[in-house]
């Protein structure tokens, strides 16, 4: 089934891995999973994210992480993208340095986006919970020799990030295999799970507990609502990359069926998380304001004031789940 990225591998001695903006778990874990893999079958590997961008705090015990960002190499046999759905997601800086490389290789889970390679150099499956439940069965049939503790780790890490610890409508029936795979090779799947769903600092701790008491709700509760402003941070002493995940407090929340998330970026810009369940296609939403994603979970961006990106956000998705 994966025959072209076998081959490709086999042929070519340096690779450069590429991770989208602002990466979570699944991708963070997918781009360092796939740096160890190949350095196991003895490649050039190096791992590259947007400079300005970062990941967050939880994810400090991923193995390889100070190989992000650490070449000055400036050309590759082979440039990897990872869990991500459009050019646009690399950023500016990655784009062209992943163009610039002589082949090109995409592998993503996301149901909405915009293919930038080529249909055959392009792995994309959406009913996948995670981009590394994909990378899983790639390496088994690749080189399985190759998949060590380090690689096991970061895969098993990456498909709890993006399935909610099994949790997630996502998850499936193939999910549920490949973790358990994934045990058997002897990682320490309780302190993974600990560290990415329960442990938290206290400055995150008190993030979640001011946006959550402000929580809005709207169309008999149906919708819900939270806002993320820079003087939030401010005051709590976080920063964007610690909202990851308190979204799913309010989806978790028994009448909303889609939760909201408004996170200020720049003044005049705001990252939009959404989280749907109940049917309700959180992609198809997103794609409203040209974003996209999951069915359960997807993002968009928005400019205006805070009350102009509220307004147009509670305006659209009264009309959507009353379509």
């Amino acid at each position: 089934m994966y025959e072209r990225f076998a081959k490709k591998i086999h042929a070519i001695e340096t690779v450069a891995v590429f991770m989208h903006i602002n990466p979570d778990g699944d991708c963070v874990g997918s781009a360092l999973a796939m740096y160890g893999f190949l350095k196991n079958l003895g490649k050039q590997v190096d791992v590259f994210m947007e400079e300005g961008h970062c990941y967050s705090d939880g994810l400090s015990f991923f193995p390889y992480l100070e190989v992000i960002n650490a070449s000055e190499r400036k050309q590759y046999d082979l440039g990897i993208a990872v869990d991500c759905g459009s050019a646009s997601r690399l950023g500016s800086g990655c784009y062209k340095r992943f163009m610039r490389c002589d082949q090109h290789f995409c592998i993503d889970h996301h149901q909405s986006g915009e293919l930038f390679t080529l249909p055959e150099d392009t792995i994309l499956e959406p009913k996948a919970a995670s981009t590394t439940q994909i990378l899983f069965k790639i390496f088994r049939e690749t080189a399985p020799e190759a998949i060590d503790t380090a690689v096991a780790t970061l895969l098993f890490a990456g498909l709890v990030t993006d399935s909610g610890a099994l949790t997630f409508s996502s998850a499936t029936p193939e999910t549920y295999r490949v973790a358990a795979s994934l045990c058997e090779t002897g990682i320490d799947r309780y302190d993974i799970i600990r560290r990415l769903t329960k442990d938290t600092a206290k400055k995150v701790f008190m993030l979640s507990a001011k946006v959550l008491e402000r929580t809005e709700f709207y169309a008999d509760d149906r919708i819900g609502l939270i806002y993320f402003s820079e003087e939030l941070f401010r005051l709590t002493g976080t920063a964007q990359k610690d909202t990851e995940g308190i979204i799913n407090r309010v989806i978790d929340v028994i009448p909303v069926c889609l939760a909201l998330s408004v996170v200020e970026a720049t003044p005049g810009t705001f990252k939009i998380g959404i989280r749907s369940k109940n049917g309700v296609n959180s992609a198809a939403f997103a794609g409203l304001f040209g974003g996209g994603g999951h069915v359960a979970a997807s993002g968009c961006r928005l400019y205006g004031t805070y009350e102009e990106v509220h307004d147009r956000l509670i305006a659209a998705a009264i009309e959507f789940l009353n379509r």
